[in-house]
């Protein structure tokens, strides 16, 4: 085993941590699960996505997804729509509750961050952002042509 790739996946461990769930019944971010969070910012950033698409983003199938939507569906934070040019697609819209929460909690977390990582130099700064651009890249699943 390669000692490096052992001491990445370490620290990648213990980052998912810091930003996973700590909250009581897997809270991460307000009344959001981790997942729950991170399919609400997939439909907030590109607001209207498709069902299948939120799935895509989150890395779950189209039906772990709908089980995600329909709990942010029930707490208001998303609705369901039927595609204006396809009526056989879902599309999922962030409702005004739902783009506060996110905000709030974008806000908060960035804000957090910002106090922990308050003492590096912008240059250290800017060569993290592109490490961690890089290592999300290669985690990417290769398209199959």
């Amino acid at each position: 085993m390669n000692k490096k790739i052992a001491e990445i996946y370490n620290y990648l461990q213990e980052l998912a941590w810091h930003f996973g769930n700590h909250g009581f019944e897997g809270e991460c971010c307000e009344n959001l699960s981790l997942v729950e969070f991170m399919a609400l910012k997939a439909a907030y950033e590109k607001n209207g996505l498709p069902m299948q698409e939120i799935g895509n983003a989150i890395n779950f199938t189209k039906s772990g997804a709908t089980r995600i939507i329909d709990r942010l569906e029930n707490k208001g934070y998303v609705k369901r729509e039927r595609s204006p040019l396809d009526g056989r697609v879902c599309c999922v819209p962030v409702t005004a509750k739902g783009a506060e929460i996110i905000s709030k909690i974008m806000e908060e977390k960035t804000r957090d961050l910002g106090e922990q990582l308050k003492d590096l130099d912008p240059e250290t700064l800017d060569h993290m952002k592109d490490i961690l651009e890089i290592l999300l890249q290669a985690m990417q699943p290769q398209e199959v042509i």
